[in-house]
This record gives structure tokens, C-alpha cells and sequence, in this order.
């Protein structure tokens, strides 16, 4: 593999481009909102430091020790394995295509906040949903937002854009698209602070709630959210790990990357919380990050100053620092699943690149349309928890069981000096604890696919069951299009 990025610093700033998206603005806080706050924190830490952040150093180490992507990265594992990684960029590129569509929402949204601020009329909390996308409550479509549309083709251009320049370009855009949400999000946390009851919207946050720690549905929840915010089983770390350079600290650069993704969750809480609080509508958060942005916002936006016009102004820069947000993690998805088809076809980035963003732009239409939201809601639930823990489980169970998986410490702190990744803390949680723990905790949850999911039948199979099947038989796909390569054993 050609590619690399300069320096441990444009690893650090695509990874964290990846890891810091609506799942950290938007989903993170509506879930701390849900379980108690700083019982969900609690737990979430918890995961971040046993099962997320060992998991996050074998990707990367697996991906620079092979200078491959996560197809060949799982083939060295285990026979067969890469099909797993093809599964794994696959569910990849359906991540990307949700996102593009989300960050069409949130362009969307940013061009109508102004008039919106400025009416007197409109009902913020149900404007984007009714007046913008029309969307129907049963998931049929009957008719395409023109506006929509065209924020997710300037969304799709500009991911063309980023994905055809490789490695540096995705590092040098999020210097970007990281840096401009994160002052926003300080930005509103400031103002929140200001509110007078601020002090009770922070004791919510940060003050656990012991009576929901045996949730199991708490506890899976805070799991696949490390899982789903650090990018990890969706290839991208692999992919990210073949472009270090070689004498990269990984474990160091990896504790940034986990940190700081926490922090910007956290950050986020606290604009969330003491935002909504202040403005009265702490009974309206859920869990839905969709419903947090564009139902929540909107009204809380209006109510953080008293000249509609600066309102106006700060919901712009808030929705668009949003879209930014998405737009990098939608990036960083489309590399994982780029990367490994360019090495086993032996294909050109630049050629290659648009015609995969055409493919998948179009796909993406559906999210302009009145079924947008039931298609995102259905969507995001089976590709971003469902398939993710699934493929979570089979990624440690791959590295805790194979020699070359429990080698991998040594490729970890191979340039690391005082600080180093602990062998036992590595084995006992890639081998023992992740599996076990999602394994005991998905149980009661996958059961709800069948009987607890509040969605027509057809909307099911159309926009969950379809895309899961999709990814799961990609790597036979591939494997059956493409003249196996011979893979180098580490």
C-alpha cells in the first residue's frame, strides 16, 4: 500500500475525524439524557478503557503490520476470514450513505433556521419534518424534497472530493470539520452555562442514577456506543493503520484518539443539557439523535437569545458545523470500503472514487424523500447497532483466537517507550470480556427484531433486513468476483 500519512499527527486527526461524528453531538447525549446520566458516563468510561481502546490498538497495529485494509487484515487471522472484512467495509459504505443523507438534513436545516427564527408562526420542534421533508409516518413514499436533494449532492461532492485526494486530504479536511463543530459546541456550552438553572441541568448530567445500573438494555446501549463512536469492526481502523508511518507510537496515538472523542461526548452533553434546561425543554430530549437535532434544536436555538436575528445566526453556524461532523465520518466510512476494493482490483483512487460516491449518492436519495425518516431510524438501527455488534463479536473472537491476534501487543508497543499497552489487560479483554459481555447484553436486544420493533413489515425487510443481508454475504460476493491474492501470514 502506497499511501501514508505524514505523521503521527495526521493519523490522530483522520482518526479522530472518524471517531467524532453525530454519534458523539447528538446520540451520546440524548443516551446520557435517557439512563440516568452519570450512570450512563459511568459505564461508558468503563467500556471505553476495557473493551474499547485494546480493540482500537489491535485494529490499528493489525492494519500497519499487514499495509492492508480489513479484508486482508481478517484473512490473516483465520481461513476465510476475509470475508469478515469485507462485511465489516460494507457496513461501512451503508454508514456512509446514512450519513450523507443526515448531513443533507443538516445543510438543510442550517439554510431554513434564519426564517425560521425569524417567524413567528412556524412550530420549530415539527418544521423539519412536516413543512421540509413531508415525511410520512407509515415510511411510503409519495414525493422528494427538492431542497434535501440538493444539499445531499453538494454532501456527495464534497466526499468525492476528500475520498479521491487519499490519506493526506482526509487529514487535512478534518483539521476542519473537527475543529469548527468543536468551537460551536464550546460556543453553545458557554452560553448554556449562563442559564440560571444550569446547575440542575449539570447535576443531571453528571450525577449517576444508581436505581438503572441493572439495565441490560443500559449497558448494551453504552457498549455499542464506544464501539459505534471510536469506528471500531466497520474497517476503518485497519485501514488507517496501513497508512502510519512505520515508527508510530501506536498506543499513545491511540489514548488521543479514545480521549478525545470522550471528551468531545461530554462536551456535547453539557451543551445539550444545559441548553435544553434552560430553555424548558428537558422533557423533550430522547434518545434519537434525530429527534435531538431536529426537533430539540430548533426550539432551544430559538430561545438562547432574545434578538432572533443572532439566534438565526448561531442556529447557521450549529447545523453547519453539524453537517461538517457528518460529512467526516462519512469520509473516513468510504475509505474503509475504497481502500481494500482498490488493492484487490488493483483499481486508480481518482476513477474509482467518484464512481463509487455516484453509486452510493443515489442510493442515498431515499433520505429526500417522505420515508426519509423512518428509512434513517430503521437503518441506522440495524447497520449501526445491530450489525456492529455482531461483527464486534466475531473481530475479537477472530483476534483472541487465533496466534497471530494475540501477538499483536508486541506490533503495538513496538516504538512506545514508558507507556505500553498491558499484555494481560489486551488478552483478557479482546479474548474474554468483549465477546462474553456483548454476547450476554445483545441477547435480550436482538430479540426485539422480531417482536419490538414498531415498524411496518415491509419497512423491516426494505431498510434493515435488506442492507444486513447486503453486508453479511459481501465477502462471498467479493470473494466470488475477485481471483483470491495470496495472503502474507504475520
Amino acid at each position: 500500500m502506497a499511501e501514508k500519512f505524514k505523521s503521527k499527527g495526521g493519523f490522530i486527526l483522520a482518526s479522530v475525524g472518524a471517531a467524532v461524528g453525530l454519534g458523539n453531538a447528538l446520540r451520546f447525549p440524548g443516551l446520557c439524557a435517557k439512563y440516568g446520566g452519570g450512570t450512563f458516563l459511568f459505564i461508558y468510561i468503563c467500556a471505553l478503557l476495557f473493551l474499547g481502546i485494546p480493540l482500537l490498538n489491535a485494529e490499528a497495529a493489525l492494519g500497519r503490520k499487514v499495509r492492508a485494509g480489513a479484508p486482508r487484515c481478517m484473512a490473516t487471522l483465520f481461513k476465510g476470514g476475509s470475508r469478515l472484512g469485507w462485511a465489516q467495509c460494507a457496513n461501512s459504505l451503508f454508514t456512509a450513505i446514512i450519513y450523507a443523507g443526515l448531513a443533507g438534513w443538516l445543510l438543510s436545516e442550517a439554510v431554513q433556521i434564519v426564517p425560521l427564527c425569524l417567524s413567528r408562526e412556524a412550530n420549530p420542534q415539527n418544521y423539519f419534518f412536516e413543512s421540509v421533508l413531508h415525511a410520512s409516518q407509515n415510511g411510503v413514499i409519495s414525493g422528494i424534497s427538492p431542497l434535501v436533494c440538493a444539499a445531499i449532492a453538494l454532501v456527495w461532492i464534497f466526499m468525492c472530493l476528500c475520498l479521491r485526494g487519499g490519506a493526506n486530504a482526509i487529514s487535512a479536511s478534518a483539521k476542519f470539520t473537527v475543529f469548527v463543530p468543536v468551537a460551536m459546541l464550546l460556543l453553545i456550552s458557554a452560553r448554556g452555562l449562563l442559564y440560571s438553572n444550569s446547575s440542575q441541568a449539570l447535576s443531571a448530567l453528571f450525577l449517576p442514577d444508581f436505581s438503572r445500573i441493572a439495565s441490560p438494555e443500559l449497558w448494551i446501549n453504552a457498549l455499542g456506543q464506544v464501539f459505534f463512536s471510536l469506528s471500531l469492526a466497520v474497517g476503518i481502523m485497519p485501514a488507517y493503520g496501513a497508512y502510519l508511518p512505520e515508527r508510530c507510537n501506536i498506543y499513545s496515538a491511540s489514548l488521543i484518539i479514545a480521549f478525545a472523542d470522550a471528551a468531545v461526548s461530554v462536551l456535547a452533553s453539557v451543551a445539550l443539557f444545559t441548553t435544553v434546561y434552560g430553555c424548558g425543554l428537558q422533557n423533550s430530549v430522547s434518545s434519537s439523535g434525530i429527534i435531538t437535532a431536529f426537533s430539540v434544536y430548533p426550539a432551544a436555538i430559538l430561545g438562547l437569545f432574545k434578538n432572533p436575528v443572532i439566534c438565526g445566526i448561531c442556529g447557521v453556524l450549529f447545523y453547519f458545523s453539524m453537517t461538517l461532523m457528518a460529512v467526516q465520518s462519512g469520509v473516513s466510512m468510504l475509505e474503509a470500503a475504497l481502500s481494500p476494493v482498490l488493492e484487490e482490483f488493483t483499481l486508480r483512487r481518482r476513477k474509482a472514487a467518484p464512481v463509487l460516491c455516484a453509486f452510493a449518492g443515489v442510493c442515498c436519495l431515499v433520505f429526500a424523500t417522505t420515508a426519509a425518516r423512518t428509512a434513517v431510524e430503521i437503518s441506522d438501527r440495524f447497520i449501526n447497532f445491530y450489525n456492529v455488534i455482531i461483527l464486534c463479536i466475531a473481530e475479537c473472537l477472530a483476534l483472541g483466537l487465533s496466534k497471530e491476534g494475540r501477538g499483536l501487543p508486541a506490533e503495538i508497543n513496538r516504538y512506545s517507550k514508558k507507556l505500553t499497552l498491558p499484555y494481560a489487560l489486551y488478552g483478557f479483554s479482546v479474548k474474554f470480556l468483549c465477546p462474553a459481555v456483548l454476547i450476554l447484553l445483545a441477547a435480550p436486544e436482538f430479540t426485539k427484531l422480531f417482536c419490538g420493533l414498531p415498524y411496518p413489515p415491509w419497512a423491516l425487510l426494505a431498510f434493515g433486513w435488506a442492507g444486513s443481508a447486503l453486508v453479511f454475504s459481501a465477502g462471498f460476493i467479493v470473494t466470488f468476483a475477485a481471483k483470491p491474492r495470496p495472503v502474507r501470514r504475520i
